[in-house]
């Protein structure tokens, strides 16, 4: 008869989560999600046609019946798509949530009030996170020739409150950038304006408060002036992440000094999707964009690390090799910042340009089963377990080493990744990781997370490292992999660290971290592991 009791205690003493701060973005893990294309309420396995842009079906209430999909990946932070009222099309649908409205209102298509507080409350009931997409540069409408501010925009309702049509003739007049319109469907809003200035903060205050946000992803920050960001951060009063669309550091950097502490890593982004499309990308290229981003952006523990979104055609359907996705999908998950991963990845699904890359993944069965799901559930609880026993691990920065024309050792202690871009087709092959580029002590035992196999650093403290039909491989020690670390009893190298009290604008630190104590193996543990290494699971 005590057993409701117990249960009700259990519930109690779960970790409730609490809204984000900037510097907590950095802990997190998130699995980004396109409402409409995500989960159905009644759970049919309904057809969605792609090339006819129009909704289908995905609501609020679909998410919160696969929060445990999601969580079983080891993701803990869920971003969807903007949630705001959108102007309806013949001809299409605003399935996507882009093309607002009134923004004061929400988009029926994916549920009530309630049921959008209710995703929010279950996340926080899991310890999990709410991130909404947000737009702040434009509205949605009909077309150009008939947009008409009035009542449908909210306060935005005067031909002031939005910036007079014109297209970029020249994309590097960022006057024309911020000021004219994406589309003739896309009426700017005139950012200038006090009025609409104020409406904005009013807005974005009422939204994280009244379905308590945890974080905000903004959307088309480039095409907004910079000086505009920081109020609005401030007002959202969560942690806030920014999407800058360019591949440039240079350009890119001073959106993090002076906007949002927080962007989307595009830097990287272009040359990771280059180093994995076939065997010929230049991983030499990947790890020169590591340095600039490294030596440019105020703090680079503060970026979203991503392969794949919404916007350009998946990874899967360029690349001929699954094993070349797969390097290629470890490497936000083992970067500086905190990864991002888009619905589907864990499919493989291959989708081509908008909107064949927005596909239904309910139409997946959500199967649980796959090698992809597996592995991002690995590296979720890899990347936790070098959090949990190296705290300077988010702030230190990653070292990128280029092995040869098709491999590289990624050092982020206690973590240690290899990628290669062989394909699967490759006869086995081994690769020497030296000391100076795996972080270890000599002798250390280690775990490869996605293959479970047992391998031991030499005396000198390097690893070599098989690589099988171009599998990624990624290592930590075996006692943290164990939960047995004590301080950081693997650690063979002072780590570049980025001090984590640094903010938007104040530059990197360079404390550096204290080695711990030499390393101390049992003998019984040294000679089970040893043991192993001949009969060590293949990859």
């Amino acid at each position: 008869m005590y057993r409701p009791i117990a249960v009700l205690l259990a519930l109690l003493l779960l970790p409730l989560a609490t809204c984000l701060t900037q510097s907590e973005l950095r802990h997190r893990s998130i699995y980004q999600v396109l409402t409409d294309r995500f989960a159905r309420p009644d759970e049919h396995m309904a057809p969605c046609d792609l090339a006819r842009r129009r909704y289908c079906g995905g609501t609020w209430k679909g998410i919160e019946r696969k929060l445990g999909y999601i969580q079983g990946m080891g993701f803990d932070t869920v971003w969807i798509s903007p949630v705001v009222l959108n102007v309806e099309l013949e001809d299409q649908d605003a399935y996507h949530g882009y093309w607002a409205t009134n923004m004061f209102e929400l988009n029926p298509h994916f549920g009530t009030k309630q049921d959008l507080v209710d995703l929010s409350n279950a996340l926080h009931r899991r310890g999990m996170y709410l991130m909404v997409d947000v737009v702040a540069n434009h509205v949605g409408a009909v077309s150009k020739a008939t947009f008409l501010p009035g009542e449908m925009y909210g306060p935005f309702n005067s031909p002031a409150d939005y910036h007079p049509y014109c297209t970029p003739t020249n994309w590097n007049d960022q006057l024309q950038v911020e000021q004219c319109w994406l589309d003739e469907r896309m009426p700017d809003l005139n950012t200038e304006s006090p009025h609409v200035v104020r409406s904005l903060h009013a807005w974005i205050r009422t939204l994280v408060k009244t379905y308590q946000i945890d974080a905000i992803r903004i959307d088309t920050v480039k095409h907004v002036r910079k000086d505009f960001w920081p109020d609005f951060v401030r007002e959202a009063g969560v942690a806030a992440i920014g999407e800058i669309l360019h591949g440039d550091p240079v350009y890119l950097a001073p959106y993090q000094r002076e906007s949002i502490p927080s962007i989307l890593d595009f830097a990287t982004f272009f040359h990771l999707r280059r180093a994995f499309e076939n065997t010929l990308g230049s991983i030499g290229e990947l790890v020169e964009m590591v340095r600039r981003v490294h030596q440019l952006f105020p703090d680079p523990t503060s970026l979203g690390s991503f392969l794949d979104n919404h916007d350009f055609p998946r990874l899967a359907g360029i690349s001929p090799d699954s094993a070349l996705v797969k390097n290629a999908a470890v490497y936000p998950l083992v970067n500086d910042g905190f990864p991002i991963i888009y619905m589907g990845q864990e499919h493989g699904y291959a989708g081509g340009e908008d909107p064949f890359n927005r596909e239904a993944i309910w139409l997946s069965g959500f199967n649980t089963k796959t090698d992809l799901y597996a592995m991002f559930r690995s590296l979720n609880a890899a990347r936790r377990a070098a959090i949990a026993s190296h705290p300077p691990y988010l702030s230190t920065l990653l070292r990128a080493h280029q092995l040869n024309n098709h491999s590289l050792a990624l050092t982020k202690p206690p973590l240690l990744s290899v990628l290669t871009n062989y394909g699967s087709s490759i006869p086995a092959t081994v690769l020497y990781i030296p000391p100076t580029q795996t972080g270890y002590k000599p002798l250390l035992p280690v775990i490869d997370v996605l293959t479970e196999q047992i391998l031991a650093t030499d005396p000198r403290g390097g690893l070599t490292v098989p690589i099988i039909a171009g599998q990624p491989r990624v290592f930590l020690p075996l006692a943290v992999h164990k939960n047995l670390a004590t301080k950081e009893a693997w650690l063979g190298i002072t780590p570049v660290k980025i001090d984590t009290a640094v903010v938007a604008g104040q530059g990197e630190g360079k404390t550096p971290l204290t080695p711990g104590a030499a390393h101390r193996r049992t003998p019984s543990l040294g000679h089970r592991v040893l043991s192993w290494l001949g009969h060590a699971k293949s990859p």
